[in-house]
């Protein structure tokens, strides 16, 4: 007995292993090394041809091409982290950030240095819808804040002093109630996830200042950037932050209150030569307690995981359910019916997950204060469930004609006949098939992180945009992923096989 389980465990051990000594390696060669950053890069001229990023949701194409006329590609991206990543692995040349977040980033990791020539001056801004009958309220409060206090707060959260980046709590009275706030948590300083995930940084901070002076407390919902004027459209949220900076565009789809200046940089690599700090054990262990020891950050992705879990269990079972009890409507022959089923599954077949999650949660449940994962969960039973009633169709239509015509000799009736005859047969068809799409589901729930629900994957990603590594957070989501994949086959498999034992000898009933 022994020897099978360790058998049945091998694989999973080996792959783990060879992963985690792959992400040993390259965050030790990857390690933060000690020089004087040099852009690679230091004229307009020479970014010619070369590819160009910023972030998703980011309205700046125009001014990097105004600046670089023939610029090879602009692309986008989710996250501060993948930009920093594709730079890094020469996937592209340059990034766009504003100066706040840009030159941090460079600060912290000498591969990377500031383009020495900016793209143009703005300034930061908090978003409003532009029907909030709030916003001369907020705007009165938040100039109450001098420009010393702004300056100090400035000097604060763009420091190298960890120990004083701490938000105020929030102890007053909160007699005007409670609003919602959407912000980027992967941008630091401005807004980010810290200890334990609370969301800190120069934004918040100064958003709670003007909260204290309308006597209003904050539920603050760390998302994607590219979420965020959603969140303030829809009317999900009061105010959106997290390094927003101000552009005609955005004018025109929200009202801001303007808090700080800023400045459109670009961030290069760094030429400098530098030799790897600290010896190949050591680099090792210091990144591994940067990924998961440092602000108890294990704890985000033990969050990460249990929503991740979460939403595949309760979608997985309320998916089964519902495609099944559309199997069993269609049966019914009404063609009204049949034609929405239809119709619903070809949706559910033709428009990719993700699109259909940021419908239900903005559109759908746009007016109402309905939780993320809830609205997951909604939609990923929603994409499941098709698949279901797709899948038990059509094998149930595989069964031979025949055992339907002696179920009915036998004085069946056709509910009796599908229900047990004909679904019992189709088991063999449906269940491989349904075992292969759970798998597919979990894998899916990592699509979750854009509508601010803080799964497995967007759990790696705080990590990596506070760390600036992007091996250990990647790899240790991608062998709990595995794992968790590997165990869910088997369960299911162990339930398949318990099925077909109890089931082995089955006996009509009314055939001796």
């Amino acid at each position: 007995m022994q020897n099978k389980y360790l058998k049945i465990l091998r694989l999973p051990i080996i792959m783990v292993t060879i992963v985690m000594f792959t992400a040993a390696a390259s965050a030790a060669l990857a390690a933060p090394k000690k020089s004087e950053a040099v852009p690679e890069y230091k004229e307009f001229s020479e970014l010619g041809g070369k590819k160009v990023s910023m972030l998703t949701g980011a309205p700046f194409e125009e001014l990097v091409r105004s600046k670089v006329p023939d610029v090879g590609e602009i692309l986008y991206y989710a996250a501060t982290a993948d930009m920093q990543m594709a730079l890094k692995s020469h996937k592209v040349d340059a990034y766009f950030m504003n100066n706040a977040v840009g030159e941090l980033m460079a600060n912290k990791d000498s591969e990377l240095a500031v383009f020495p020539k900016d793209l143009g001056v703005t300034s930061f801004g908090f978003a409003f819808s532009k029907d909030d009958p709030d916003f001369d309220a907020w705007q009165k409060a938040f100039n109450t804040i001098s420009q010393e206090k702004k300056k100090e707060l400035w000097d604060k959260w763009t420091g190298t002093d960890e120990s004083v980046k701490t938000v105020p709590e929030q102890d007053w009275p909160g007699k005007n109630g409670t609003v919602n706030a959407a912000v980027c948590d992967t941008l630091e300083p401005m807004s980010y996830a810290g200890e334990d995930g609370k969301l800190i940084g120069f934004d918040i901070e100064l958003l709670l200042l003007t909260a204290k002076e309308l006597d209003v407390h904050i539920d603050f919902t760390g998302m994607e950037f590219s979420s965020l004027m959603a969140e303030v459209q829809a009317g999900k949220a009061k105010v959106a932050a997290g390094s927003i900076v101000m552009s005609d565009e955005r004018k025109k789809l929200v009202n801001f209150i303007e808090y700080y200046p800023a400045k459109y940089i670009l961030i290069v690599r760094s030429v400098s030569n530098a030799a790897t700090d600290g010896s190949f054990i050591e680099n090792i262990k210091a990144s591994f307690e940067r990924t998961f020891i440092k602000e108890n950050r294990y704890l985000t992705i033990l969050s990460g995981l249990g929503s991740t879990v979460a939403m595949t269990i309760a979608s997985g079972l309320l998916g089964i359910l519902l495609g099944f009890g559309l199997v069993f409507l269609r049966r019914k022959g009404i063609k009204p019916v049949n034609g929405i089923i239809s119709a619903y599954s070809a949706i559910m077949a033709g428009v990719p997950a993700v699109v259909i999650l940021m419908m239900i949660y903005y559109i759908i449940f746009g007016a109402f204060d309905v939780p993320s994962i809830i609205a997951a969960i909604i939609g990923f039973t929603m994409i499941f469930g098709a698949r279901v009633f797709g899948t038990v169709w059509n094998a149930a239509q595989a069964v031979d004609g025949g055992q339907r015509e002696a179920a009915l000799a036998l004085g069946y009736n056709e509910a009796q006949t599908f229900r047990k005859i004909v679904l019992p047969q189709a088991k063999g068809i449906y269940f491989p098939t349904i075992k292969s799409q759970l798998v597919i589901l979990l894998k899916e729930t990592s699509m979750a992180g854009y509508i601010a629900v803080l799964d497995l994957t967007r759990a790696g990603d705080l990590i990596r945009s506070r760390t600036l590594e992007a091996f250990f957070p990647l790899i240790a989501t991608a062998v709990i992923y595995f794992l968790l994949t590997w165990l869910l086959a088997k369960l299911v498999g162990l339930i398949i096989t318990w099925d077909d034992n109890k089931h082995n000898e089955r006996k009509i009933e009314g055939v001796d």
